[in-house]
């Protein structure tokens, strides 16, 4: 039986689970180091690079978010054209660099970030990951941040975005603040004096080194489809907001990482302040660090929201499409939200979040792939539907959309290559994060036969009306699809 969630959230809560779930906490205490090795004018450089990148992917998720805007995002736009199996896999992967890169970081992330407070919090070791200690503080802190993060997206969509939406105006006023004293207390010549690059290195060498690095930091946009059954805005400007959200968020980092570069010559600046943008804006002022400090605690918990919100999304249309137990497709009859899945999810991040700070650079790494295997299924997946299905309504329709979409899948499979093959730069660490990715991958394949025999039970044209929904027909040519607005 095919069963929805409620229409609630409005384009600025949309634009704030998508800008902020993308900027995170990086830019805030990785700053400085970025800057010893690629100079300030080389990251900001890399980012705006990156940013473009991210758009040309952001791009046919618009479209394909906009033209299927079902529950689930990719799991429901890649059916048609890749059918079950692709439908599955982008899901599997997408619960991947989600669950393990996204949700389980934070589980370990936030006590890190705490730890500036409370350095108590790590003390009482209980085990070891690699050599590396778990701490009992931090690993209760940890968990019970997850429960709370659980129970808001759990209480109410609206709630929650009008929780994301206040925190993300208090990220960019701590931003603003960032900004002002950096122009005002800072030099323009701590960041250009002699050069903003460092000697000796190509400018464009340095910015395309970064903008692969920095792609991964722009992730979190392709989260938004999967919420699409939960706008109440016209499909158009779903599509805008999807986009959209990536422009916000690489502007963010370049203003960001220019106020940095203001405060102490670049070339000291790692030296000088290993935690970043916190400990930079402390030596003006206790309050400006804690400014700081708390800009960066707010890019995380804005980045964990929409991290467990979307991955429980994409959980519930795999149950929709039979591909998952169909418990997980639950709603909770008062508050309309997918109860199971979020309780899964939280579950699976709170066990892998439990590896403590080993795990949270393996999860890191190997978020690359799952991310870029999501970001290539549905580029190509926007080419094929465009040549199989060329006459579905696209309410976002991309200029040049061929152009956009091999450029885009070009991008995402570099994205991918420069994880899996060992000796580059971004390489797989070996063995454990390739371990955790092969038996993640064979653990779909296991997973997978059953779920494709339920769905047989099922019948595939039963399973792709609860997928797609009113859509089914508008894809298949029976009818035209009713424009979901408010």
């Amino acid at each position: 039986m095919f069963v929805s969630l409620k229409r609630v959230l409005s384009w600025p809560q949309l634009l704030a689970l998508g800008a902020a779930g993308i900027i995170g906490t990086s830019w805030a205490y990785m700053n400085t180091r970025f800057y010893s090795i690629y100079g300030p004018g080389g990251v900001i450089l890399g980012y705006a690079i990156g940013t473009l990148m991210a758009f040309l992917v952001a791009l046919a998720y618009a479209e394909m978010g906009s033209t299927i805007p079902k529950a689930g995002g990719e799991v429901a736009f890649v059916f048609p054209t890749l059918g079950p199996l692709g439908s599955f896999f982008v899901g599997w992967m997408f619960i991947l660099s989600s669950v393990l890169a996204g949700a389980a970081f934070y589980v370990i992330g936030i006590s890190l970030l705490l730890s500036w407070w409370l350095p108590s919090l790590y003390t009482i070791p209980i085990y070891s990951i690699a050599g590396v200690p778990v701490y009992l503080p931090a690993l209760l802190l940890g968990i019970t941040s997850a429960i709370l993060i659980l129970i808001l997206n759990y209480r109410s969509v609206s709630l929650t975005g009008q929780a994301q939406l206040i925190m993300f105006i208090m990220l960019l006023l701590a931003g603003a603040t960032i900004l002002i004293t950096a122009l005002f207390k800072g030099s323009i010549s701590n960041f250009a004096n002699p050069s903003p690059f460092p000697q000796g290195e190509n400018p464009l060498g340095l910015g395309l080194r970064f903008g692969l690095i920095s792609i991964g930091y722009l992730s979190g946009f392709e989260g938004l489809p999967a919420l699409a059954e939960e706008i109440k805005i016209k499909p158009r400007t779903f599509g805008l907001v999807i986009a959209g959200s990536v422009l916000v968020a690489g502007a963010f980092y370049m203003t960001m990482m220019f106020a940095g570069s203001l405060f102490v010559p670049w070339q000291q600046s790692y030296a000088i302040a290993h935690r970043g943008t916190i400990e930079l804006m402390s030596r003006y002022s206790i309050w400006l660090g804690l400014i700081a400090w708390l800009a960066s605690f707010l890019g995380l918990v804005t980045s964990w929201i929409p991290t467990v919100m979307t991955t429980s999304r994409m959980v519930f249309a795999l149950a929709r499409e039979g591909l998952f137990p169909s418990q997980f497709e639950r709603i909770h009859p008062k508050y309309g939200t997918p109860t199971i899945a979020l309780i899964f999810v939280t579950i699976i991040s709170i066990i892998f979040g439990s590896l403590g700070e080993q795990g949270l650079i393996w999860f890191l790494d190997i978020s690359g792939v799952g991310l870029g295997t999501c970001w290539l299924l549905s580029t190509l997946s926007m080419i094929l539907t465009r040549r199989k299905y060329p006459n579905i309504p696209r309410y976002f329709k991309v200029p040049a959309g061929y152009l956009v979409g091999i450029l885009g899948s070009g991008i995402t499979l570099t994205v991918i290559l420069v994880s899996i093959i060992p000796g580059t730069s971004l390489s797989l660490v070996w063995p454990y994060e390739y371990m955790i990715l092969i038996l993640w991958i064979v653990l779909g394949m296991i997973i997978y036969p059953f779920a494709k025999r339920r769905m047989n039970k099922l019948g595939i044209e039963t399973v792709a009306r609860n997928l797609l929904g009113e859509y089914y027909d508008v894809i298949y040519g029976k009818k035209e699809a009713k424009t979901e607005t408010k």
